[in-house]
């Protein structure tokens, strides 16, 4: 995986992992792990919503599987973005279809990834998705403080 993990401290982000299949979330896990990132794994689309849509838990963004059980990654997406609208959702599938991914855009998906993914391909997807969450704090705190 190279040293592609000296240039992400994600130390106070929390990562929530929607993904059934434990060597699918173990990939992505090893990809996190050297990023300081808090990883989160829900197994189904029914605790997804559950968590996510609460607002006690810290969530900074979901890594969001198509094919999980219960309700689908589609749906669990549109219900958490009902609620929580500001989190960015990566949909994450192995079936290459133009309807999937139309369907995961009216969900309200951020951006979509086809499996098998690459770590850098993860790693700097996210990390646009936490510059833009950081250019909003900074202006949020510079409209707060004008002062500064």
């Amino acid at each position: 995986m190279g040293n592609f993990d000296l240039s992400f401290n994600w130390k106070n982000k929390n990562i929530v992992i929607v993904e059934d299949d434990v060597s699918n979330f173990r990939y992505f896990e090893t990809i996190l792990k050297k990023t300081r990132a808090s990883i989160h794994w829900i197994k189904d689309g029914r605790e997804a919503v559950n968590y996510c849509t609460n607002p006690s838990n810290n969530i900074d963004l979901v890594i969001m599987d198509i094919l999980v059980p219960f309700v689908t990654g589609i749906e669990a997406t549109r219900e958490i973005k009902k609620i929580r609208k500001n989190i960015p959702v990566i949909a994450v599938t192995a079936y290459v279809s133009r309807d999937i991914q139309e369907k995961c855009f009216m969900a309200g998906c951020d951006e979509f990834l086809f499996k098998p993914l690459l770590p850098k391909q993860l790693l700097n997807l996210i990390t646009r998705f936490f510059e833009k969450d950081q250019v909003r704090e900074n202006q949020h705190s510079y409209t707060a403080n004008p002062s500064k």
